[in-house]
């Protein structure tokens, strides 16, 4: 992929659950470095939007084009690794995004099992750090998500998606969940 050629390109994507309900006709090009924020109401489709550009439900027409790439003509099987390597999707609930009976660090190691890491010693040290930069205390790596307060939930998301330095990250709503901690931040 050359700086010319956008990262993701979407063409005419649809998907209507009923009248005025989803989206229709969406086109854009999103090139390396660039960030686009979609903006509505409640309800205008924003998530329905993303859970497309993000391989989770496919259009019902229209194209999106991953480097080059027809993401709904590729394998399910690499449009997950996708997800577990090159993007994030970080979700508008916390829980969501993360493996609620999964220790805290499990569910940051876990990416970086996807991605390769498989010394134990560096995937906790890794994980230990990643929680310290998002302000949760490396003490509670053993800890379960579901012991965090909502803001920590996010944060450990937030962790978790970027601790593998994905090319393209899907957030939804990210900061709605945040504590005064994480917004600060």
């Amino acid at each position: 992929m050359t700086p010319e050629q956008p990262l993701l390109s979407v063409r005419q994507l649809t998907h209507l659950y009923g009248p005025g309900k989803g989206f229709e006709n969406v086109s854009f090009d999103l090139f390396p470095g660039e960030v686009l924020g979609i903006v509505g109401e409640s309800g205008s489709g924003k998530t329905t939007l993303l859970k497309a550009l993000s391989a989770r439900l496919p259009p019902q027409q229209g194209e999106i084009r991953y480097q080059e790439h027809n993401l709904y003509q590729m394998p399910e099987a690499e449009r997950r690794r996708l997800l577990r390597t090159e993007w994030g999707v970080v979700h508008q609930h916390p829980l969501d995004g993360l493996r609620p009976r999964i220790s805290a660090g499990g569910n940051i190691g876990e990416r970086l099992m996807a991605a390769g890491w498989r010394h134990y010693g560096d995937i906790r040290q890794c994980a230990a750090q990643w929680l310290a930069d998002v302000e949760i205390a490396p003490s509670r790596l053993d800890e379960l998500p579901i012991t965090f307060s909502g803001g920590m939930q996010q944060r450990l998301q937030i962790a978790r998606n970027l601790v593998t330095r994905p090319v393209l990250v899907f957030m939804d709503e990210p900061t709605g969940g945040l504590d005064e901690i994480g917004r600060a931040s």
